[in-house]
C-alpha cells in the first residue's frame, strides 16, 4: 500500500518541518492587523486551510443577513470549550466582513488596557477619535446610537472578553469598577445593536467556567452571561462528528479519496480477519469512519479529543492539530500507510513535552524508564519476539498505543488487548504477536498496570517496580547467606566431604577422604595452595583427595537470588499497599523462583577442577538433564566416572597393567598412597575401591600376596589356578612390607618354597616361626584374645585358658617387645589369629622416643579413623 503522505498530502510547512506549533492558535487581533501569520491574516489562505462545518457555514448566514439589514440576530455567542473553534470563527466572521463592505470593530480581552474602556476603543476604531463615547462611565444608550447609526454595516467582534473584565475590575469609577460600568455598556449594546438594521456583535465566552482563574472572574462570567443572555442567540460553531474534517483540512492539502478508500478498505478486512474490530461496531460503520479520519485511524482521533481533550488545559482542536502536525511530520520516511496511536513516538522530545505538559512532568521518567531508553523493559522485549519482527519495534508500538490510551481529565483510561492489537498490529507483525509481547511487558515494565482487563500507565510503581527496588537493596551478606543454602540443600553429602563456601588450606583436613570444596569463584591460585599445603608450613599429604566446584557465569543466578529475597522482603513489609492480583502473582512468583533457584544452581555451579601433575584440570559438569533428580555431588560424581577421573570400581587387570610391568613385587601402602597422593592418578572413592580390585586379582590369580623381608619375597597367599584353593585371601594390612607379587614370580616362589615350614599350607608353622623371630626391641605389644574362664601361665610370656581338652587354647594372652623391621610379621600372625578367635585386642605401648601430636594426629589416630577402629586411650 502507498505510504500515508503519498495519498494525504501534509501542507508544505508540517513537510518542511518549518511548522511553529504557534500556527496553530489563531490570534484575532494580528489577523485584523495583518501582522499575524498568512494563515489568519490571509483571507484566501484562511479558506483554503479552514473546513467550513455546519455550525460556522451558519454563523455566517445569520451575521451577513444581519449587516445587509435582512434581519437575523444583533447579539451572538460563540460558545466552545477551550481550543474549540471561537477565535477561528471570529476570523472567518472578520475577513467576510470585509467582502460585505461593513465596517469592523475587533477588541481582543488580552490586548486591551484595563484602564481604556469598551466604548471608547469602539469609536476609535470606527471614527479614529473619541468624541461622543467617552468618560470611564459607560456613555448610555444615546451617544452609542449615533456611533453605530452614522457608521452602519457595523460588525463588533469582542474576544477574550473576559480577559479583559478581570483586569477592569481593579479600576475604580467613582463608588463602582470599570468591571461593572462595562456589564452596564454591555447591556446597552445589546439593546441598541438590536434597534440598529446592519449592526451585529459577537461575543466569545466559554462554554464551561475551567478557564477561569478565580471565583471573582466566575462570578463577572455569570453576571456577563446574564446580561447578554436578554438578547444573545448561542452559537457552537464545531460539532464533534466534524473534528476529523477540521483536522483533515488544516493539515493535508490534498487527500486522494480513492487511494485512501483502497487503503482503508484492505485494513479493516484485516481488522476484520485478525478479530480486531472494535466490539459492538459493524465493520461497514468502522470503514465509513476510517475513511472520514483517514490516514489517522478513528481511534487517534477519539483519543485525542475525548480523552487528552478532556483535560481543562488541552486546547480541544487547537492541541489536537499541534500534536498530529508532529506525528506526521515524523512519519514522512516511514512508509507506513496509516498513523495509529502506535506511531505517536515517544523518543521524539517535541512530541513528548507536547503530552506531558498535561500528564505531569513525573511521566517523562515513567517514559525513560519503561519505553524509550536503551535498557528500558520495552526496548529489551523488542529483540525478543522472533527474528522475523526483530526490525518491527512491536513491543514499542503496543507500550505507545497504551501510553496515549492512559490519560484522560475523566475517569476513563486503558486499553483493552484488542484496543491495543488493532493500533499496534499491521500487515507485517500480526496481532497474535501482540498478546505474547503484553505478557512480557507485564512482567518487566515498572509503571505498567493492568486492571480490569484494561491497559494503562500511572505513575505509581507496579510490582515489577517493587521488586526491582527490593532488589537492588539486598545486601551481599543476605545472598551470600542464601547461595549457602541452596548449596547445602543441593548436596546430600553421601559422595564426599563437602566443604562449601570458600576455604582457607588451612580448613580442609589432609585425610584419605574424597573431598568436593565448593567455591564461591575460580580461583586456580588458591586453589593450588589448599592442595599443596596443610597448614603451619606443613605441606599437604594427600593430594589427590580434592575436587574443587565452582561457578561459571553467575549473572542470572544472583539475579534469581536477588528476587528471591526481594519476595521476601515484601512478604513481610506491613506498609505496602498491594492489590489482591499483585499479591495473588507475588505468591505464584515465589513458588516459581524457588524450583528456578534449585535448578540455577546446578546451571551454575559446573566447572570442576582435579588436581593433576603441572596444576589443574578443568572439566564441565554440563547443564542438568531435564527431569534428571540428583544432587550436584551425585553428579560430579557421576561425571567423574564417566569422564574416567575417578572410580568406585577397579579392575586387577588395570593394577597389573599399569603398576607391575618390570618388576618383581609392588608394594600395597605405595599403591594406595600413590593414589592418595600423587595428582593426576585416578580418584579413588575409598580404600575399599583398592581392596576390592587386589581381593578380586588375589582369587583369580592375576597376582599374589606377599611380604618384603630383608629385601626376600615371602610369598602368602597365591592362587595358581591349577590347584585346587580352598582358603580365603587373607585381609589386607596396607604396610611398608606388603607386597603385590606378579603371577610369574608367585610361581616360582611357589616351586622354591614346597616343602618347606612357614609357606603354602602350613600355617601354624609359618605364624609361630614368624613370631619368634627378631632380636631388636623397641615397642612393646599385648594382645588379649579373650573367651571363657581360667587362665594358664607359661615361660614363654604366653598366658591362656584351656578347656576340659588340653589340646584346645580358648584364650589366649601374648606380651612381647616388637623389634624394628618385624611389623610385617606379627601382622601376618594377627591376620592368623583373626581366622581363629572372634575378639582381638591390641594394647601399644611406645617409649623411648618421641612424635608431635601434629603427627600423631595426621599418622595414627586419622589411619584407625580411616580403618574404623575406636582407640580408647590416648598419649
Amino acid at each position: 500500500m502507498k505510504p500515508f503522505h503519498t495519498v494525504a498530502i501534509p501542507h508544505e510547512d508540517i513537510k518542511s518541518g518549518a511548522l511553529e506549533m504557534s500556527v496553530f492558535a489563531a490570534d484575532l487581533w494580528s489577523a485584523s492587523r495583518g501582522t499575524g501569520l498568512q494563515e489568519y491574516s490571509n483571507p484566501d489562505v484562511f479558506f483554503r486551510k479552514t473546513y467550513q462545518t455546519d455550525g460556522l457555514k451558519e454563523l455566517l448566514e445569520t451575521v451577513q443577513k444581519r449587516l445587509e439589514g435582512r434581519g437575523g440576530d444583533s447579539v451572538l455567542q460563540v460558545q466552545t470549550p477551550f481550543g474549540g473553534g471561537k477565535t477561528h470563527s471570529m476570523i472567518a466572521l472578520y475577513h467576510k466582513a470585509g467582502e460585505w463592505n461593513a465596517k469592523r470593530v475587533v477588541i481582543v480581552g488580552t490586548v486591551l488596557d484595563g484602564d481604556k474602556t469598551l466604548w471608547g476603543e469602539i469609536e476609535r476604531q470606527l471614527t479614529g477619535e473619541i468624541k461622543y463615547l467617552t468618560g470611564m462611565v459607560s456613555p448610555g444608550r444615546e451617544a452609542l446610537s449615533k456611533v453605530l447609526t452614522a457608521n452602519a454595516p457595523v460588525l463588533i467582534l469582542m474576544d477574550e472578553l473576559m480577559e479583559y473584565m478581570t483586569k477592569a475590575s481593579g479600576v475604580k469609577v467613582e463608588d463602582t469598577t470599570l468591571a461593572e460600568q462595562t456589564l452596564a455598556f454591555m447591556q446597552e449594546l445589546s439593546e441598541e445593536a438590536s434597534s440598529i438594521s446592519g449592526v451585529c456583535a459577537l461575543v466569545t465566552l466559554q462554554s464551561s467556567l475551567i478557564e477561569q482563574s478565580s471565583e471573582a472572574a466566575e462570578r463577572l462570567l455569570s453576571k456577563l452571561k446574564k446580561t447578554l443572555g436578554r438578547k444573545e442567540k448561542v452559537y457552537a460553531p464545531v460539532k464533534d462528528s466534524e473534528v476529523t474534517k477540521i483536522i483533515r483540512k488544516r493539515l493535508f492539502s490534498d487527500i486522494n479519496e480513492r487511494a485512501a478508500e483502497e487503503i482503508v478498505s484492505n485494513l479493516v478486512d484485516y481488522f476484520a480477519n485478525q478479530s480486531v474490530l472494535p466490539a459492538g461496531i459493524e465493520k461497514s460503520d468502522y470503514r465509513n469512519r476510517f475513511l472520514d479520519s483517514y490516514p489517522f485511524t478513528p481511534e487517534v482521533i477519539d483519543v485525542l479529543y475525548q480523552r487528552w481533550g478532556s483535560y481543562p488545559e488541552f486546547q480541544r482542536t487547537r492541541g489536537v492539530l499541534r500534536i498530529l502536525a508532529l506525528v506526521i511530520h515524523s512519519m514522512l520516511k516511514s512508509g507506513n500507510s496509516y498513523i495509529s496511536l502506535a506511531d505517536f513516538d515517544l523518543d521524539r522530545q517535541e512530541l513528548r513535552q507536547e503530552l506531558i505538559k498535561f500528564t505531569g512532568s513525573e511521566f517523562n521518567s515513567v517514559i525513560a524508564s519503561d519505553i524509550t531508553a536503551d535498557d528500558s523493559g520495552t526496548m529489551r522485549t523488542n529483540p525478543e519476539l522472533g527474528k522475523a519482527y526483530q526490525n518491527l519495534n512491536i513491543a514499542t508500538r503496543a507500550a505507545q498505543t497504551i501510553f496515549m490510551y492512559s490519560f484522560s481529565g475523566g475517569r476513563e483510561h486503558g486499553a483493552t488487548l484488542t484496543d491495543i492489537k488493532r493500533q499496534a498490529a499491521a500487515y507485517d507483525n500480526p496481532a497474535e504477536v501482540i498478546s505474547d509481547c503484553l505478557e512480557r511487558l507485564k512482567n518487566r515494565l515498572f509503571f505498567l498496570q493492568n486492571t480490569d482487563d484494561k491497559y494503562f500507565f500511572s505513575n505509581k510503581p507496579n510490582l515489577n517496580r517493587i521488586i526491582q527496588t527490593k532488589m537492588e537493596n539486598v545486601p551481599s551478606e543476605s545472598l551470600k547467606e542464601l547461595e549457602e543454602e541452596l548449596l547445602k540443600r543441593n548436596i546430600s553429602g553421601k559422595r564426599f566431604k563437602t566443604f562449601i563456601g570458600e576455604q582457607s588450606y588451612k580448613d580442609i583436613p589432609d585425610n584419605y577422604d574424597l573431598k568436593l570444596l565448593v567455591l564461591d569463584s575460580v580461583d586456580k591460585q588458591m586453589m593450588m595452595e589448599i592442595v599443596n599445603n596443610r597448614g603451619n608450613s606443613t605441606p599437604r599429604v594427600n593430594r589427590n583427595t580434592i575436587i574443587f566446584l565452582c561457578p561459571g557465569d553467575r549473572t542470572n543466578f544472583e539475579k534469581q537470588m536477588r528476587r528471591k529475597l526481594a519476595f521476601d522482603a515484601i512478604e513481610r513489609d506491613e506498609t505496602l499497599e498491594l492489590g489482591e492480583t499483585d499479591r495473588k502473582k507475588l505468591k505464584e512468583d515465589m513458588k516459581k523462583i524457588s524450583s528456578e533457584l534449585d535448578d540455577g544452581v546446578h546451571r551454575v555451579y559446573r566447572e570442576i577442577y582435579i588436581p593433576i601433575k603441572d596444576g589443574l584440570l578443568p572439566t564441565d559438569l554440563g547443564i542438568p538433564t531435564y527431569g534428571e533428580n540428583k544432587t550436584l555431588d551425585e553428579r560430579v560424581f557421576d561425571h567423574l566416572k564417566s569422564e574416567q577421573k575417578l572410580t568406585d570400581k577397579l579392575a586387577p587387570i588395570v593394577i597389573q597393567a599399569k603398576y607391575m610391568k618390570d618388576s618383581d613385587r609392588l608394594y600395597t601402602e605405595q599403591l594406595w598412597k600413590s593414589h592418595l597422593q600423587t595428582p593426576g592418578e585416578p580418584l579413588l572413592m575409598n580404600r575399599g575401591v583398592l581392596e576390592e580390585a587386589i581381593i578380586e586379582g588375589l582369587k583369580t590369580g592375576v597376582f599374589g600376596l606377599g611380604m618384603e623381608d630383608s629385601n626376600r619375597l615371602k610369598l602368602l597367599y597365591f592362587n595358581d589356578r591349577k590347584k585346587s584353593q580352598t582358603t580365603e585371601p587373607p585381609i589386607l594390612q596396607f604396610s611398608s612390607m606388603e607386597v603385590l607379587i606378579p603371577r610369574e614370580v608367585c610361581i616360582e616362589l611357589e616351586k622354591e618354597k614346597e616343602g618347606l615350614p612357614g609357606y603354602g599350607s602350613n600355617e601354624s608353622d609359618k605364624d609361630s616361626r614368624t613370631v619368634s623371630e627378631g632380636q631388636e626391641n623397641n615397642i612393646g605389644s599385648t594382645a588379649h584374645i579373650p573367651s571363657g574362664s581360667g587362665e594358664t601361665e607359661g615361660n614363654s610370656g604366653v598366658t591362656g585358658t584351656t578347656t576340659q581338652s588340653d589340646s584346645e587354647i580358648a584364650s589366649l594372652k601374648l606380651s612381647f617387645r616388637l623389634p624394628k623391621g618385624k611389623a610385617a610379621d606379627v601382622m601376618r600372625v594377627l591376620n592368623y589369629l583373626q581366622t581363629k578367635f572372634d575378639t582381638l585386642r591390641l594394647d601399644i605401648t611406645a617409649i623411648d622416643g618421641s612424635m608431635t601430636k601434629q603427627d600423631y594426629e595426621n599418622k595414627i589416630a586419622e589411619a584407625f579413623e580411616q580403618a574404623g577402629i575406636e582407640i580408647d586411650e590416648k598419649y
